[in-house]
């Protein structure tokens, strides 16, 4: 049987893991409502200062700065569904996710609306005390312009 501090010191390290995950769920969800609804300093505020984001066909783009020039002169509109998060706590300061991804988006390069189905595979740093996007990299598995749906154009670009 274990002791009573051992009791406690194992339940604390759950209780910590829990909110770790809690608090990425919350960070990844910040950033795409930060996106949808055009409040795109707080979308770029969620990356590290070195962040790498990998949209796959839309550009890899290494840095902040550059992941924020490229979320600026994206989109005008754009609808984030987000779903079954698998996170996994790697180390105090470390983590993995991934994540299904639904969008409709209208893209200003193309001037077109899309249908973007595919997922997030993410890394996770924390920063003082507070998690950050280290990696964002999206595999699309559907990229499609709105009128042709996904039946009659599975892949647009």
């Amino acid at each position: 049987m274990q002791s009573p501090e051992a009791t406690v010191a194992k339940l604390e390290q759950r209780i910590k893991r829990v909110e770790d995950i809690e608090a990425i769920k919350n960070l990844k969800n910040r950033y795409v409502f930060s996106v949808d609804t055009g409040r795109l300093e707080d979308a770029i505020a969620t990356f590290s200062e070195k962040a790498v984001a990998d949209y796959g066909v839309l550009g890899l783009y290494k840095g902040r700065k550059a992941i924020g020039d490229f979320l600026t002169a994206g989109s005008t509109f754009s609808v984030h569904h987000l779903h079954n998060p698998q996170i996994e706590i790697v180390t105090d300061t470390t983590a993995k996710g991934i994540w299904g991804l639904q969008a409709m988006i209208h893209l200003v390069a193309a001037d077109k609306a899309y249908w973007m189905v595919g997922y997030y595979t993410d890394e996770y740093v924390k920063e003082k005390g507070e998690w950050k996007q280290g990696k964002l990299q999206i595999t699309w598995q559907t990229i499609t312009e709105y009128e042709q749906g996904w039946v009659k154009q599975r892949m647009a670009m």
